[in-house]
Formats: C-alpha cells, structure tokens, sequence
C-alpha cells in the first residue's frame, strides 16, 4: 500500500464537501483512494474501519490529504488558499479589499459556543403544593399546564362504564322467557325489546352530549382564566399597579372587567390613561398661555424664571416681617429680641426665643390626578400646604362623611380619621369648616 504526505492541490480544485461512503462533511486531514476512477474521498473514521463500497476495496493505494504546507508564500498555507478561492468564486474578482488580505481561519478549527444555562421559567409560578399561592392559583399545575382538579372533576364516572353493543344484557333474560309465549305474544314482545333498545340508546347518547358540555365548559373556563391573566394573579395586578395606579383607580374598574374582552379592556385603560395625559398637557398649555407664553421655546425659560422667583419668596426679608409685625408691640418686641439673638449668640440668651423657620416651598400641583376637579380655593390650599390634589379629595370626603353621620366633627376625630401631619390637619380642617362643607357644632 503506498502512502503520501502531501497533494498538489491544483489538480483537485477544492476541497470535497462529503464522504464518499458515509456522507459526512470532510475535515482535513481525510484520505483518498489513488486507485480508484473517479476519485473517492473518504473521512478517518471509515478508513479506519476498512470499510468497502463499490468498486473500492480496503487494499487500494491512498494518499493523506491535508493542507498545512505553503504553496507560494511562506506566510499562506494551502487551506488559506482554498479559502481565498471560494470567496473568489462567490463574489468574483475585484470585492477583496485594498491592503492586506485577512485572516482566515482554518476550516477544522469551529466555535463549538457557550453552553445553555437552564433556568425555571417563573411565569406562572411553580409553587409547592398545597402552600397559599398553590391554593390562590387554583391547584394549577404549571409543568403539566392543567388544573388537578377539573371543573365538574367526576363526570368521567358517569360514562366510564357505557358501552355500545348490538345486545344488551336484558336480551338473556328475554331468550329465556320467549318459550313461555306463543304466537302472537311473542310479536308483542319482541316489538316492547325494540322500544326498549332505542330509547336505551337515546339515553346513552344524552349522557354523552352531557358529558361534551363539560369538556366544552371545562376549554371555555381554562381560556378564560389564561385570557384575562387569572393563573399568575399576583404578578398580572402588580404590573397594572405600576402602569396606572398613579393616573387610575384600579379598584374602580375592576367590576368592568366582565363586560370586555381582554385586549379591548386594556385597550379601554390605555385610552383613559390617554386621557388624563391629554388633560393634563391641556391644562399646562392654559397655564402658558395665561402666562403670556405663545411659543414651546419659552416654556424652558418660564420655569427656570418661576423657580428662581418660588426659592426668592421663600427666603425672609428684613422689610417684610418689620411690617408684618409693626401693627403688634409685643409681636414687634418679641421679633426684635429673636433679631439679636441670631445677630449676637454669645450675648443674647437665643433660648427663650424660638429661631424662625424657613418657609415651605408652595407645590406645583398643575397637572397632577385630581386637579381638574379643584376649584381655585382648593387648589391654593393644596398648593400651600403642599398636599396632592387626590389626596385632598380622598381626606375630605372622609372629613365629609364622618361630619355627615355624627352631625358635627372636631378636630380631634379628624386627626384620628386621616393619618397625616397635624398641621395639615388643622388647615384642611379649618378650610372645610370656612366654607360651610362639615360644622363644628350639631346644628
């Protein structure tokens, strides 16, 4: 047997795509049979075999295929040659770029890749049976994709033991009263059998038109609790609270759910939410425009400008509390000494007199839930005390309905009816009793 290390590659052209005998995909090194017309070319697993096909026998002379030799340049090896010509074939002359050739790599040489890490899918859930979720998922099993318990679980118990046959069991006992009866009698009572057959039959089939309204009611109910998201409850509810508890009150719309399908019901949210976005862009455009604002340009500016103006109202002038307190002598006296406390520390004893506080920022409520449904009172009060405008509506109707049911409310129910900042309280407080809305007294 006669064995080569090497091939002039010319005169094979490229390199085979396929085994000649198992039809695998070559890899260099594979062997050729030199005996053989035309040539055959077979991978290292059948060679070592010895396998035998055709007119080719396991005795032939081969050569060793394999391309890590030079051919004209020291640099290229002869698989980076056949590289070269099979991109040449497949885009033609003229599509390589200027410079130096690239690199490419050899053809044994693959990216087998990084492996696939499994990880369980939690949506829905696969919560251990019989634990709370397990119980608030209705017992679904989620590898299997099915409840363990069916709607209407045991009507499999009313057919599983029905059959079809040409004789039912009652035939025995009529063959062995037919010898008692002759003649006519007997017409009679083979024709009451065949009564008696058919509507036997008839029952059964009811039975089974019941049993194709279960499993037709057990489908409807299963899609519908995978349509409106029922399986995983928890996970479904905690997305729509971050998509419009801030804008809607879900709570509100959930009895509506019934009467939409399940896109048209988010459909219906979306085009609420739309809504509110919509008023509220309305609303800051009217603001502009009162403000003499006629280009989108200015309204950068304008808020820059009002900002600057709300933290310059906040800090105190000198001027102003000397007016404010001119009126009082004693407000007056009092203000002076606190004056020379803060003026003089060692000095003043600053104890007996309490340090003035910073005032609040008002809060800019435009646009925010609830404030088309204010009128310009109440949106001063929110603004002032710094209170969202729903929550304004939720303590106030709260205020209203307690004031409603006793006849009078003090102030001391209120602070314990709404849990907030005392002071808030008393503003709100006395803002309800200011406009007649609840009364301090039975009237």
């Amino acid at each position: 047997m006669a064995s080569h290390t090497n091939e002039e590659v010319g005169s094979y052209n490229l390199l085979p795509s396929t085994c000649s005998s198992c039809s695998n995909i070559l890899e260099v090194p594979y062997i050729r049979c030199a005996a053989c017309d035309p040539s055959v070319n077979i991978c290292k697993s059948c060679f070592a075999m010895g396998v035998e096909f055709s007119s080719h026998e396991n005795d032939h002379p081969y050569a060793v295929v394999k391309y890590d030799f030079s051919i004209y340049n020291d640099k290229w090896t002869a698989a980076e040659e056949i590289t070269l010509l099979e991109a040449i074939i497949e885009n033609g002359f003229g599509n390589c770029p200027k410079g130096p050739l690239p690199e490419f790599p050899d053809s044994h040489v693959t990216d087998r890749g990084a492996p696939i890490i499994y990880k369980l899918s939690d949506n829905p859930p696969r919560p251990l049976e019989g634990s709370n979720v397990w119980h608030d998922m209705g017992g679904y099993s989620a590898s299997r994709g099915d409840f363990n318990i069916e709607f209407d679980n045991f009507v499999e118990m009313d057919i599983c033991q029905m059959q079809f046959n040409d004789t039912d069991d009652s035939s025995s006992d009529d063959s062995e009263t037919e010898e008692n009866f002759h003649g006519k009698d007997i017409e009679l009572k083979h024709a009451d059998d065949e009564k008696d057959k058919d509507l036997y039959k008839e029952m059964k089939c009811s039975v089974l038109e019941v049993y194709r309204n279960a499993l037709i009611e057990r489908q409807w109910r299963k899609k519908l609790v995978r349509d409106y998201g029922l399986i995983n409850i928890r996970r479904w509810y905690g997305r729509m609270r971050r998509r419009y508890e801030r804008s809607l009150s879900l709570e509100f719309f959930r009895p509506f759910m019934r009467l939409f399908p399940p896109i048209t019901f988010d459909k219906y949210l979306e085009s609420l939410l739309l809504e509110k976005q919509l008023k509220s862009d309305i609303l800051r455009l009217q603001e502009y425009r009162k403000n003499g604002l006629t280009r989108l340009g200015s309204i950068k500016v304008f808020h820059l400008l009002r900002q600057r103006r709300d933290t310059t109202k906040s800090k105190r002038h000198l001027l102003q509390d000397v007016l404010n307190h001119i009126k009082d002598e004693n407000s007056a006296q009092t203000w002076l000494a606190r004056q020379a406390a803060l003026e003089n520390p060692g000095k003043a004893n600053s104890a007996s007199f309490p340090l003035p506080r910073r005032a609040t920022p008002r809060l800019d409520i435009t646009g925010l839930p609830g404030y088309d449904k204010l009128n310009h009172a109440e949106r001063e009060l929110c603004s002032e005390v710094r209170l969202i405008p729903q929550a304004y509506l939720d303590f106030s109707k709260i205020l209203i309905n307690e004031c409603n049911k006793n006849g009078c409310l003090k102030l001391a129910q209120a602070r314990t009816l709404i849990k907030i900042d005392v002071n808030k309280t008393r503003k709100l407080y006395d803002f309800l009793i200011h406009h007649g809305h609840i009364n301090k007294e039975i009237i």
